[in-house]
């Protein structure tokens, strides 16, 4: 992951300015914890943002990160990951155990915690 990207996104999810929320990127102002990324990258020009039904989309994309957004964060380390669904929740392995951060987010996980867990795993 391209390591200023990172500072700015666990910035953003200790700020206290984002309701977080789950199920989608953005959904009645609540953000999961992909969607807060993806917020950072509207800001840069990186994708599109459009709302339908309280539900914001990013590049049309309602529950994962659009391709545009993980070329720019530099998640992806090759065009064939990029491709693969499960790539687009961020996978982050923890005590070996493999997740993602979608998972971890919808479980409960505070943008605190999240945080951190980006710090350390990607």
């Amino acid at each position: 992951m391209d390591q200023k990207i990172k500072k700015l996104w666990v910035k953003a999810l200790r700020s206290g300015e984002f309701k977080q929320g789950r199920g989608h990127l953005e959904k009645d102002g609540c953000y999961c914890a992909l969607g807060v990324l993806s917020v950072l990258a509207l800001l840069e020009g990186i994708c599109t943002y459009e709302e339908v039904r309280g539900v914001g989309t990013f590049d049309k994309r309602e529950f994962k990160l659009s391709y545009n957004v993980m070329k720019w964060a530099n998640i992806a380390q090759d065009n064939e990951r990029y491709l693969n669904p499960v790539e687009h929740g961020v996978i982050v392995s923890i005590k070996g155990e493999k997740t993602t951060l979608m998972e971890l987010n919808d479980k409960g996980v505070s943008f605190k915690k999240l945080a951190s867990i980006i710090e350390r795993h990607l």
